[in-house]
């Protein structure tokens, strides 16, 4: 049966599906959460998702505070609120300087508080790529933006479900454009530890993430390089197609893509063009709002360690 082409899937039902997950979760615990935001730059997307983050934390019963600051004293607060213990998490809204001191700063969140999952001793180990899944499963702290990825394609049943975990999505092709070490990079080895051939692109060109071994074995972790591989190659090869390229000149060109195939827009411009529902059986325009599940989420993984 040829697929199903044109529906344009809002998060707003995964969104409240995650919220209401996570607000079961909460019930279920004896003490109210606290997280710290921490807003030191007059960034228009940093603003705005700092007063959504606050209204979902009022809706789902998180104490949240926003403290604005100058940039030069984010690392002193920082270190102040590490050993803070009624603080269960810390959230930084970037950019602050806009270069390599925000990641200094990354790696200034203790990872007991690290609720974006940016800090390099909170990554995920290979082995927990499985636990990536919605609400009730999994205790890794993984990067908010990839876990609400992951989320979004399993309530789409891009994972066969009646496979084990590991396996979810082998026979897969998933193109991710981005390759960076908060979104593209953990996405890709997320996707590949379920089984998929995850095709990377970036400037650079693009690489192959997949499983090369069952069990999980780390050589899967690397990126292969394919060198005579465009864009477009990769494109035409994916059932799905992830972008997340924060430019917008940047565009994926319709005619490239798999009738049928399934889009998801991660980045806040657009990366695909007005027509993509023409061919695309799914398309979702944007993701934000499930990353805020997402990080309340890994907010419950940090409360529970502390």
């Amino acid at each position: 049966m040829a697929p199903r082409i044109g529906e344009t899937v809002q998060p707003d039902d995964l969104t409240r599906r995650a919220h209401h997950q996570i607000s079961e979760m909460l019930r279920d615990s004896s003490k109210r959460l606290f997280l710290m935001g921490i807003l030191a730059s007059d960034d228009a997307g940093s603003s705005q998702y700092a007063n959504w983050t606050r209204k979902t934390c009022q809706e789902i019963g998180v104490h949240f505070h926003l403290m604005k600051l100058s940039p030069e004293n984010v690392a002193t607060y920082i270190r102040a609120i590490n050993d803070n213990n009624s603080v269960h998490g810390i959230l930084v809204y970037y950019p602050i300087f806009g270069d390599q001191r925000d990641d200094e700063i990354r790696q200034l969140v203790a990872p007991s508080k690290d609720v974006e999952g940016l800090n390099h001793q909170t990554v995920h180990r290979p082995s927990d790529v499985a636990e990536s899944r919605p609400p009730k499963q999994g205790r890794s702290i993984i990067p908010c933006t990839p876990r609400a990825v992951t989320w979004i394609l399993e309530w789409m049943d891009v994972h066969d479900r009646t496979r084990p975990a590991g396996e979810r999505l082998r026979d897969q092709e998933i193109c991710i454009i981005n390759r960076s070490d908060v979104v593209g990079l953990p996405l890709a080895q997320l996707l590949a530890g379920e089984g998929a051939r995850v095709y990377s692109v970036d400037i650079s060109g693009v690489q192959l993430f997949q499983r090369l071994y069952y069990p999980w074995h780390s050589e899967g972790l690397h990126g292969k390089d394919l060198p005579n591989w465009t864009l477009q190659t990769a494109v035409q090869r994916s059932r799905v197609v992830i972008s997340a390229v924060p430019d917008p000149a940047f565009k994926v060109n319709t005619k490239w893509l798999q009738r049928g195939a399934i889009c998801v827009n991660v980045s806040s411009e657009k990366n695909f063009e007005p027509n993509v529902v023409e061919v695309a059986s799914k398309f979702v325009p944007r993701v934000g709002s499930v990353t805020i599940g997402a990080l309340l989420y890994n907010l419950i993984l940090c409360s529970a360690r502390s």
